[in-house]
């Protein structure tokens, strides 16, 4: 490792040896024996847009369009189409394949290439925790090629990166922040070294872009654009974000830092943070530069601009924390509103509450150790070997909380629950903990409707006019007179005499007539289970009746058995239904007939209607 200083003289020198290595040092410097060999080459797993996809790139020699993705799992293989990325690049082609419905605490196996272009070596990656609690890493400026040391930064980025895996072993994503090449000099070696890292093929990796992923020229950037495959990532601009359990991630493009890249930078995260950031418990900003450090690039014109127009958005938008690097010296913010800090005492396992629009920043250090920073203070002087504990306090900045410069590679471990997202950042070589802080939680996700799950419909109810005609017999009493023939005999002249006369008389008679009736029904139909197609019926096996019917109504059951489209249960309503319906049309019919036969009080009409109308609501009490 090395300190490095900066000055103009040697920025001329750096820039002209630069030039030259890149016209002729294009050419392959050996790395570990862990470097991926043809016809397979740099593969990389990566996370896709949610937990249950990832994305695989990779080099080949073959055409694009016969290479695919074949994962392997517990329920057999699935092969996923390959699409070519061309950014420019001649010497080769560079291929990705998507794959979907992985599913969670699960071992998958997979290899890429074609049987006519040959396979890569198996891999193996397991998809981990879909649920709150989860783990990731995050590293910086792995900036492998640095004076040209390729083999030595390339050991000690797969150092790192090898001993923050196996710090958390648990972690189911690694976030490069920028920065992974020097791009200065042999820029294809630079790529093969990083590339080497077997955690990268057994982890997701996301990396974002860092200024040295365009030197010497924007050119080079093809490299970055073909191997890296950014979801939901912008048309024209490298900002993209994606989802992970209960975390948004967006990622920028902090090259882009004219005043209209950064208009755009805040719109995209506008838009991002109001379509998904309520779904999730937690919302990540990574960039590759730092806005808050102690290192020399603070006072940089296009970090100065990034900080002051973005700062203010980030607390806009509730983020929770931004990740940096390019600084190359450990620091983290009080929490910050704005431009503005929430100034409290702060020391290492600091556990932080914040209230809406405080947003925590941390930069992280190199990975690879090809170079570090001096603490740069607010007098704009750098001071060497400098340590916060013998600093002058007015001397770091009023946004800076912790910072560390002990000249050794970091690693930071990312611990995610729905209350807590902690922050323990670790020297690569040795045990020692840089520092460590936890934010509370204050803004907890809702549930996403896209991802809800199918439920069972609340029974709706309807109420039915019908009117109908019901038959209905009625005995009714008539008095009228009658002729009637009476003979007498007259005592005085004893003689019999007829006379026929009218006497009152009375007769019953049986009518049967329809009687319109208006009958209110309430029907409520009952709730079904989701179709399930995985799960069709039985051939042969009869339909279960529907429980809520009774003896009265098994006859309609007992004529659908064996359908499998639920028409048993159609046939059961239907039938209750009519009954009902004729019951209380009968019901209704009686009482008509009822009030008639009230006219006279001595009828005996009364009680067979009142007998009747017993028996017709025991019928209908039977119903229900």
């Amino acid at each position: 490792m090395k300190r490095f200083s900066f000055s103009p003289a040697s920025a001329g020198v750096a820039t002209m040896t630069a030039a030259a290595l890149v016209f002729t040092s294009q050419v392959s410097v050996p790395v570990l024996a862990t470097a991926q060999t043809s016809p397979i080459s740099r593969m990389v797993l990566q996370p896709g847009s949610k937990e249950s996809s990832v994305i695989v790139s990779w080099r080949t020699q073959g055409p694009a369009d016969k290479e695919v993705l074949e994962v392997t799992g517990p329920d057999g293989a699935q092969t996923f189409e390959a699409e070519e990325k061309d950014g420019g690049a001649i010497a080769y082609v560079s291929n990705y394949a998507t794959a979907t419905g992985l599913k969670e605490n699960t071992e998958y196996t997979y290899r890429v290439g074609s049987e006519e272009g040959g396979w890569s070596e198996p891999e193996t990656f397991n998809t981990g925790s879909f649920g709150q609690d989860w783990s990731f890493v995050t590293v910086s400026d792995a900036q492998i090629g640095v004076d040209a040391d390729i083999k030595g930064q390339t050991e000690q980025w797969n150092k790192t990166i090898g001993n923050a895996v196996a710090d958390a072993p648990q972690a189911s994503m690694i976030w490069s922040l920028g920065d992974q090449v020097e791009g200065w000099g042999a820029t294809i070696a630079q790529y093969d070294g990083y590339f080497s890292s077997p955690e990268i093929r057994n982890i997701p990796t996301n990396a974002l872009p860092g200024n040295h992923e365009t030197y010497p020229s924007d050119l080079v950037m093809k490299h970055y654009d073909e191997h890296f495959i950014n979801p939901n990532q912008e048309p024209d601009l490298r900002d993209f974000y994606f989802e992970r359990n209960n975390v948004l991630f967006l990622g920028l493009d902090t090259n882009a830092s004219s005043d209209a890249d950064i208009e755009r930078h805040a719109e995209f995260m506008r838009k991002t943070i109001e379509n998904r950031g309520a779904f999730n418990d937690w919302i990540i900003v990574g960039m590759h530069h730092a806005f808050f450090s102690q290192g020399t690039h603070y006072t940089d014109g296009d970090v100065t601009k990034l900080r002051e127009k973005l700062a203010p958005v980030m607390s806009e938008l509730d983020v929770d924390a931004v990740l940096s690097g390019h600084d190359h010296i450990y620091t983290r913010t009080h929490l910050m509103n704005g431009l503005e800090p929430v100034k409290a005492p702060a020391k290492r396992g600091d556990v932080l509450a914040p209230n809406d629009g405080e947003v925590l920043y941390i930069t992280t250090t190199s990975a690879g150790g090809g170079k570090f920073y001096d603490f740069q203070g607010e007098d704009g002087k750098k001071y060497p070997n400098a340590r916060m504990e013998n600093m002058d306090p007015a001397l770091p900045h009023e946004s800076t909380a912790i910072w560390r410069q002990d000249y050794d590679e970091d690693y930071m471990v990312v611990d995610v629950t729905g209350d807590e997202l902690t922050f323990r950042t670790y020297n690569a070589n040795n045990p020692n903990l840089v520092d460590k802080v936890t934010l509370k939680n204050n803004d907890h996700a809702i549930a996403d409707p896209r991802e809800e799950k199918p439920t069972t419909p609340a029974p709706a109810t309807t109420t039915e006019v019908v009117t109908t005609e019901v038959p209905t017999t009625v005995t009714t009493t008539e008095t009228k007179e009658v002729p009637t023939t009476v003979t007498t005999t007259l005592p005085a002249e004893k003689t019999t005499k007829t006379v026929t006369s009218m006497v009152p008389t009375t007769e019953e008679k049986t009518i049967t007539t329809k009687v319109p009736t208006t009958i209110t029904t309430t029907k409520t139909a009952e709730p079904s289970e989701p179709s399930d197609p995985s799960k069709p019926a039985k051939p042969g096996e009869p339909a279960k009746p529907d429980e809520n019917c009774d003896e009265g109504s098994a006859g309609a059951s007992a004529s659908s058995a064996g359908s499998s489209d639920g028409s048993s249960d159609d046939s059961c309503s239907s039938s209750r239904g009519g009954m009902i319906g004729f019951l209380l049309g009968a019901i209704s019919a009686l009482i008509v007939a009822g009030g008639v036969a009230a006219l006279d009080p001595n009828s005996p009409v009364r009680n067979n209607i009142q007998s009747m109308l017993d028996s017709l609501y025991r019928m209908y009490t039977r119903l229900f």
